[in-house]
């Protein structure tokens, strides 16, 4: 290999590698459609110019309106999920660019000891040699490498080791697991890797001395206004950040006027999120938060309403979860690599190994410690940029390990081993949790739901996660029973600009309550400013305007689903009567006689057979109502009616074998565990049936989410 060939050491053209491979795999293991929690909802925004949920992620929604309509694809939503694969795979790029500047730029070792073999050999010549010898162990000798010359080593050792950095980020799971759908954080991904590099580059090229713009910092400056315009979660690199600002500047007056110079491209590119008012002012068909004044504005851009999942108790749990999880993410033998690379920083010598201690030990920490803060179940993207400082740690392991040796051929052997066993390694132990490629449960769930309700049904749900976000992408861009109204029944409750959204959609349904809704609004608006508010009005408002919405629009088919029927302190609609039929249950004013005509569905689940939490909750809220239909038809005395239904509620059952469970989380084997005895209550109900022995209907729980 000749190292004087530009080509084969520019560290873009690695980056290139990595990305195009990484993507070539990712495009392997894409869902097909619609993912659990925001996708629906996320895909309907971007393709609509639509308000997204806080923080509204402008820059998101426009690439993603761009990229949304180019036919690339047969369908809107497998557009955005390879959109997906793309940005990730740009951030495992951008990787290899940032491991390349630290490498080559920011690490600097003391000389290695020479080998035995060296020395004995050197006793053995004469004084002359010997000088000769050191002289020549000299001119290898790292440390002088990174600060004198630009030899071949200093360039094609943390090559070496950017692309083995690249290569451990992409093929991590949570990092992979970004690629398969929509969502912000690849585009996050994309982004972050080059702030922090761009915030390097300015570091070393600018002036301390002179506070004024360069190329260099308002391209850091741009690049950070850039990422908080997708995703505030940005804000994790403020620690690592300001402590190596001022550990590299100095508490000098030039470091403080160089950070207000810095504001005003920052503060510019902060303007993008001038997009959410002007938008939402034309009454988009996805309009979110409705941000329309300075106050509502604010509160979207900082997510106010997710602001109570925030210190929430959780953070012990999610402290012991993030570290079972972590040596998974790389495998043992990244995660020790990791281990390894640290120490190796520890071993440099001067400024520079306390620079780059704190700065990776705050990137890694500053993002673990506010992240475990968040009381959400699905919190593993929080901890995206401390697996990203994991995968600059693994490069730091592995470009110390080529400086030990002092020939080109065995650190390229070396070096190559390393890339092959960590990619190779990670690829083989986190493919089958990234493969999406077979995930159709959210498809199936809205499309089972939607296509077997009545003519101009309504139905009430909480269920966004599984399947009402995904209403939204089927309803209003596949055009997939759009005459059927779903309505939030949470959001309804105590979100204002919802109310604005459905009286866009249905306003012959809403102006039915809208008296009733008009005095709900006043308290709920209060409410929601955070001041304060008469407890016992709103709730009083509140259940005078459902008991008008619903009473007043039962011409219309009325539904319910399982979690709501199973609100015990606070029912729904008590005064109606609950009549199971097929995936969810009618509200009827009587106890009149109610034909169910068996549903047509699809569950395509065959290679895809995986346990946790969501795809657990989508098996059992589908199986529960058509369990409790065969059990009211039993009751009947609908023997062949109700066994056609449980043949079909069985048919969700998930795959109980020991393998199945085995690597489960302790909190994704619970929900595992309790859908089980839910679906042998589910198999005893067939039995009793069959045996025409049903006597009075069995207890079968409506909900496991908790």
């Amino acid at each position: 290999m000749d190292l004087d060939n530009k080509y084969a050491i520019r560290p873009s053209y690695a980056a290139l590698f990595v990305a195009l491979t990484s993507f070539v795999v990712y495009l392997t293991t894409i869902a097909p459609g619609l993912d659990f929690i925001d996708a629906g909802e996320l895909t309907t925004d971007v393709y609509t110019l639509g308000i997204a949920h806080p923080t509204g992620y402008p820059l998101f929604t426009l690439v993603g309106f761009l990229i949304s309509h180019l036919p690339i694809a047969s369908s809107v939503v497998l557009r955005v999920n390879i959109m997906a694969a793309f940005f990730t795979a740009i951030g495992a790029g951008a990787v290899v660019l940032l491991m390349y500047e630290i490498g080559t730029y920011w690490m600097e070792w003391q000389a290695a000891r020479p080998s035995k073999r060296n020395v004995v050999s050197e006793k053995n010549r004469s004084s002359r040699s010997v000088t000769k010898k050191k002289t020549a162990n000299k001119e290898v000798a790292p440390a002088e490498k990174n600060s004198q010359q630009p030899s071949h080593d200093k360039r094609y050792f943390p090559l070496i080791a950017a692309i083995t950095a690249g290569f451990a980020a992409a093929f991590s799971a949570t990092w992979w697991a970004q690629s398969t759908s929509i969502e912000v954080y690849p585009l996050h991904l994309a982004l972050v890797p080059f702030v922090i590099l761009t915030f390097l580059r300015m570091l070393r090229f600018d002036d301390p001395s002179n506070p004024r713009l360069t190329k260099h910092s308002v391209t850091f400056a741009v690049m950070l206004g850039l990422s908080f315009t997708n995703h505030m979660t940005t804000s994790f690199l403020a620690p690592a950040t300001i402590a190596l600002y001022f550990i590299h500047y100095g508490l000098r007056k030039t470091a403080l006027q160089k950070i207000a110079w810095l504001a005003v491209p920052f503060v510019a590119t902060l303007l993008l999120y001038a997009y959410l008012p002007i938008r939402s002012a034309m009454n988009p068909i996805m309009d979110w938060g409705h941000p329309t004044t300075s106050q509502l504005l604010l509160k979207h851009m900082s997510g106010g309403q997710y602001k109570i999942w925030m210190f929430s108790g959780s953070a012990a749990e999610q402290w012991k979860y993030f570290w079972a999880r972590a040596p998974k993410e790389f495998t043992v033998i990244g995660f020790t690599l990791a281990m390894f690379g640290i120490v190796s920083i520890a071993r440099m010598h001067g400024r520079k190994r306390v620079e780059m201690l704190t700065f990776t030990s705050l990137l890694f920490f500053g993002c673990v410690l506010f992240a475990m803060n968040y009381g959400i179940h699905d919190i593993d993207s929080y901890f995206l940029l401390a697996y990203l400082t994991i995968a600059v740690w693994i490069g730091c392991g592995v470009l110390y390990g080529l400086y030990l040796y002092r020939t080109n051929l065995r650190a390229m052997m070396i070096g190559l081993t390393a890339i092959v066993l960590i990619a190779g390694i990670e690829f083989y132990f986190n493919h089958a949790e990234a493969d999406e490629s077979g995930n159709h449960f959210v498809d199936d769930y809205t499309q089972n739901v939607l296509k077997n309700l009545p003519p101009n049904a309504i139905i009430y749900s909480t269920q966004w996660d599984f399947w009402v976000s995904g209403a939204y992408y089927y309803q209003l861009i596949e055009k997939l029973r759009p005459d059927v109204l779903v309505i939030d029944k949470a959001m309804l409750h105590d979100r204002p600009w919802y109310h604005h959204q459905l009286a866009l959609r249905a306003p012959d349904v809403m102006k039915r309550a809208e008296a009733e809704e008009a005095a709900f609004m006043k308290k709920l608006v209060q409410f929601d400013a955070g001041g304060a508010f008469d407890t016992v009005g709103i709730g009083i408002a509140y259940n005078s305007m459902m008991n008008a919405l619903v009473i007043r629009n039962l011409d219309r088919p009325t539904f319910i689903t399982s979690e709501i029927l199973d609100e015990r302190e606070d029912p729904f609609m008590p005064q109606l009567k609950r009549v199971a039929d097929g995936l969810a249950w009618r509200l009827m004013l009587s106890d009149s006689a109610l034909d169910v005509p068996l549903p047509k569905l699809q569950w395509r689940d065959g290679h895809y057979r995986r346990r946790n939490y969501y795809t657990d909750n989508a098996r059992w809220l589908q199986a529960v109502g058509l369990a409790s239909t065969a059990q009211r038809l039993a009751s009947e005395g609908k023997r062949s009616e109700a066994l056609a239904f449980i043949d079909l509620a069985v048919r969700f059952e998930p795959d109980q074998s020991p393998t199945a469970l085995e690597d489960l989380t302790p909190r994704d084997l619970e929900f595992a565990q309790t859908t089980d005895s839910r679906f042998a209550q589910i198999q005893q109900t067939k039995t009793l049936i069959a045996q025409s022995a049903m006597q009075k209907p069995l207890n079968i729980p409506t909900a496991t989410r908790k």
